[in-house]
C-alpha cells in the first residue's frame, strides 16, 4: 500500500470509530469494589459459621431485611419486624457504621438491658413461646410485660423498644439515671440510639432471651 492510501484508509477508519457511538460499560466494569462492604460479608459469613457450630442463642439485626431474629445453630427460632419509631434513615446507617467501624466486626456481645416499666402480666401461652426459646421454665419466668426497654453494647449503641402496654415503672431513680447518661453523652456524638416499635408479645420474648454477653450480629442496610 503506497502513502496516499495507507493516509485515505486512517483517515477512514477515524471517520468510523467518530461516528459510532461507544458501547456501555457492562455491570462488572462499572461496579467499583467496595473494600470495606467486602470485608463486612466476609466476616459475617464467618461469624455465622462459628455460631452455627455452638449451642449459644444469638441475636440478629438485619437492617437489610428490616428483621430481628434470634438464631440457634443457624436456624431462626424467632423473629419480628423492625418497626423504626423514627423515620430517619441516617440514624440506621449511624448506627450500623458505629457497630461494625471500619468493617473489622459483625459481632458484639450485648453489654447489658434495663427496663423501665411493665404490666405486671403474661398469659401461658406467651409464656410457653418464651420459654421453648430461652430454654427456660415458663413457671419460672417473671410475668412482667414491657412497656419500654433498652438494650446496650459497647461503643455507646443502644436500641429502645416500645410497647402500646401502659405499664407502672420499675425504679424511678434508676431510670432518671439512665436518662441521665443518655443525655450527657449524646450531645458529644458518643452514642447511636435507635427507638423501635413492637407488640407485646415480641418484646416479652426479646426481653427475656436477652442476657448480657449475647452474641449480636448485625446485618447493615443495603
Amino acid at each position: 500500500m503506497g502513502l496516499c492510501g495507507m493516509l485515505t484508509w486512517i483517515a477512514f477508519s477515524s471517520c468510523q470509530s467518530e461516528s459510532s457511538p461507544l458501547k456501555p460499560a457492562s455491570n462488572a466494569e462499572s461496579k467499583v469494589w467496595d473494600r470495606d462492604q467486602a470485608q463486612v460479608e466476609y466476616r459475617l459469613a464467618q461469624a455465622e459459621l462459628r455460631l452455627a457450630k455452638s449451642d449459644q442463642l444469638y441475636l440478629v439485626l438485619d437492617f437489610g431485611r428490616k428483621q430481628i431474629e434470634l438464631r440457634l445453630r443457624g436456624a431462626v427460632v424467632w423473629g419480628c419486624p423492625i418497626q423504626l419509631a423514627q423515620t430517619d434513615s441516617q440514624e440506621v446507617e449511624k448506627f450500623s457504621t458505629r457497630f461494625v467501624g471500619r468493617g473489622e466486626r459483625v459481632l458484639l456481645p450485648l453489654a447489658d438491658k434495663y427496663l423501665f416499666a411493665a404490666e405486671d402480666k403474661t398469659s401461658d401461652s406467651v409464656l410457653a413461646i418464651v420459654g421453648e426459646v430461652t430454654n427456660v421454665d415458663p413457671e419460672l419466668l417473671q410475668r412482667e410485660v414491657p412497656e419500654r426497654f433498652q438494650l446496650f453494647w459497647d461503643n455507646g449503641l443502644t436500641m429502645e423498644v416500645r410497647t402500646a402496654v401502659a405499664g407502672k415503672p420499675i425504679s424511678v431513680p434508676k431510670s432518671a439515671l439512665v436518662e441521665l447518661q443518655h443525655a450527657l453523652r449524646s450531645p458529644f456524638g458518643g452514642e447511636a440510639y435507635l427507638f423501635l416499635n413492637t407488640n407485646p408479645d415480641d418484646a416479652l420474648t426479646l426481653y427475656r432471651a436477652a442476657k448480657r454477653g449475647m452474641p449480636t450480629l448485625i446485618y447493615p442496610p443495603q
